[in-house]
């Protein structure tokens, strides 16, 4: 599918339609984003390092850092 027709597609999409579209463009866009793949990097090279977190510590950082629900 091209990218014309992709955009044909969503443009006769309902308004409530467009927006879960843009919702999920923007989080591809994160999940894809320098900054995330450089902290998974970092992430990862910690572990391979035996830098380990139990279930009480990451349950800690989580209550200090709320994931953000949009």
């Amino acid at each position: 599918m091209s990218v014309a027709e992709l955009q044909n597609r969503i443009t006769r999409l309902s308004p409530d339609k467009r927006r879960s579209v843009a919702k999920y463009i923007t989080f591809i866009e994160r999940l894809d984003s320098l900054g995330r793949r450089r902290r998974t990097t970092r992430i990862m090279k910690e572990m391979d390092a035996g830098v380990k977190y139990t279930r009480t510590q990451v349950e800690a950082i989580l209550a200090q850092n709320p994931p953000v629900k949009e």
